[in-house]
């Protein structure tokens, strides 16, 4: 059975692209199917149109990317960059797009001193947080095991992310996640370890 009967054009498209950039030539069940729609010229076309599209994302995106490091706000960034294949709307749309993207990425992984406080302060609240999570589940189920790390670890993150307005993507908030669980656990595990000696 020809998978490709079904196909929409833009599936075709996708189709062809994928078969001339793995193997420099197209199936013969697909070039069947061309053939017969009577649109093989067109979609060689539009494929080879959209190659040229994605490429010029790419560079568009690079330069934006670039930018947005420099600390270059949209508003600046946008009147810096023409395009000869992307229409004045298109390229408009994917310059903001991009900048958004990059600008967040940017931000979430900036440290300044901001950053620094608050994380500080939440590795102190995260590992309180933890340490009242792994208490709790010692104390019902009278044992420590190692997996409840995982657990402990995903609320330290969630109160230093709270706190910090950043992901683990961010150094400085990873480092005080991963510490706020360490300390949470050798704590717990003392505590634990002394009642039982006890």
């Amino acid at each position: 059975m020809n998978i490709y009967k079904n196909f929409s054009e833009e599936e075709l498209v996708d189709a062809y692209i994928q078969w001339i950039d793995n193997s420099g030539k197209i199936s013969k069940e697909l070039e069947g199917v061309l053939i017969e729609r009577g649109n093989l010229d067109e979609i060689i076309a539009k494929a080879n149109h959209k190659k040229l599209v994605t490429k010029e994302k790419g560079r568009i995106a690079y330069e934006i990317n670039k930018l947005v490091d420099k600390g270059i706000f949209f508003e600046d960034i946008q009147p810096m960059i023409s395009s000869d294949i992307l229409n004045e709307e298109e390229l408009f749309n994917f310059i903001l797009e991009k900048y958004v993207i990059f600008k967040s990425n940017y931000d979430n992984e900036k440290i300044d001193k901001q950053t620094l406080y608050k994380s500080f302060f939440g590795l102190i609240v995260g590992t309180f947080a933890g340490i009242s999570f792994l208490q709790l589940i010692v104390t019902f189920l009278h044992a420590f095991h190692f997996f409840f790390l995982i657990p402990t670890y995903v609320i330290c993150y969630l109160v230093i992310r709270k706190i910090t307005g950043k992901t683990r993507d961010n150094l400085v908030v990873f480092i005080s996640t991963f510490l706020a669980t360490t300390f949470s656990a050798f704590l717990v595990f003392l505590v634990f370890k002394f009642s039982i000696t006890d």
